[in-house]
């Protein structure tokens, strides 16, 4: 079974394929059960409360012998990582991984990113959802911490105008969606979604992806008089039958990046039309009709909606945006080849930005600088 089920039955995002893979190896053998607790006590606590070189020591102990062999580290690393909130790290430039083992920072003026959205009704007004922050609508339920729209019920006028809402994450922020026809969006931080509260009969279901991104796991379009499901953006429309992707398609952002998980989809950039099979990935180039598709590893593309991040080969620029975004913060790189040096990571999203801070700075590859909420890269 593939560790990633662990960490997503942790964040309860798996899905009923998943959920029953999970269930079969959680009931196989006692040692499995008593693995999963293991991991999901570490992952829960929060970095004031791990004992990072006790619980590395920990791991050692369990990792299996053949982990040991060439090629087989990156599972032994991979597991240490999520159970000590994030501690493998190494640069691109290095043959074998650098394990680093951090000392834990106290101090954190920068908060943690959580759940939390600005809903606009049709008429304009803003409702706040947080945790806390009931509100109930039309429609609509919501806990602060998600939103479910339910379908209009059948004695409901046909020809009444199509009402739209729209969903609004801050930087430091996310939040999970389910639409009136049943799709389900996770939304990232500093991300917009504009959608009818109701679908239209008989018509494609559209949302628009203002900006930002999301993971849309869609009701089939066999559910719903084969209407298909439609994902706008800037430059771009996706035409779905019901399928799981993400879209990532940030204001600063120079292509629009579509990933596809399961399923199909057909992307559309004016006059070019280009089919995605799963674990692919299409580039639009902003301001052109420019679409590359190339093989990804989706597993990191959409860890973000499961509760941690995990780079790849990626420029410490990127990692720094995507970090910002998260715990809302400003950075500041003070020459671009610091920026360019790649790390590859993977860290739990419920941990302090320090922790994180701290560990890719071991790697002795860069310094930071924090006063307020600016980070200063060095």
């Amino acid at each position: 079974m593939e560790f990633k089920l662990i960490l997503k039955k942790i964040n309860n995002t798996l899905t009923k394929e998943e959920e029953t893979v999970f269930n079969a190896w959680f009931s196989e053998d006692e040692t499995h059960r008593a693995y999963f607790y293991k991991v999901q006590e570490y992952y829960l606590k929060s970095p004031d409360e791990v004992d990072v070189q006790k619980g590395w020591s920990e791991v050692s102990t369990k990792i299996n012998p053949k982990a040991k062999a060439k090629g087989d580290w990156k599972y032994a690393v991979a597991v240490a990582a999520v159970l000590l909130l994030g501690i493998f790290v190494f640069v691109e430039k290095k043959e074998e991984p650098t394990v680093v083992i951090p000392k834990v920072v106290e101090t954190n003026s920068i908060e943690i990113g959580t759940d939390k959205a600005t809903l606009t009704l049709e008429d304009g007004s803003n409702i706040v959802l947080e945790k806390g922050a009931s509100f109930e609508g039309e429609n609509l339920t919501s806990n602060g911490e998600r939103i479910v729209y339910t379908a209009a019920p059948k004695r409901a006028k046909e020809n009444k105008p199509i009402a739209y809402n729209v969903l609004t994450i801050p930087r430091g922020g996310q939040f999970f969606i389910t639409l009136s026809d049943g799709t389900k969006v996770w939304l990232n931080s500093d991300s917009q979604l504009r959608y009818p509260v109701v679908f239209a009969k008989n018509k494609p279901r559209q949302v628009e992806l203002v900006y930002g991104e999301a993971y849309f796991d869609v009701s089939p379009s066999s559910e719903h008089n084969n209407a298909h499901f439609m994902v706008n953006t800037r430059e771009q429309n996706i035409d779905v039958l019901g399928t799981e992707f993400n879209v990532k398609a940030y204001k600063e952002d120079t292509a629009i990046a579509t990933t596809l998980v399961e399923g199909k989809i057909l992307l559309k950039a004016n006059e070019v039309s280009k089919y995605l099979a799963p674990g692919q990935q299409a580039k639009l180039s902003i301001g052109s009709n420019q679409v590359s598709i190339s093989e990804v590893n989706v597993s990191d593309i959409i860890s973000w909606k499961d509760g941690f991040f995990s780079f790849k080969d990626k420029p410490l620029k990127e990692i720094m945006l995507v970090l910002s975004r998260w715990y809302d913060i400003e950075f500041e790189i003070e020459n671009e080849t610091i920026g360019e040096v790649k790390f590859n990571g993977v860290f739990n999203k419920k941990q302090h930005i320090e922790n994180i801070l701290k560990i890719i700075e071991n790697t002795n590859e860069v310094k930071f600088e924090t006063k307020g909420k600016t980070v200063r890269v060095k």
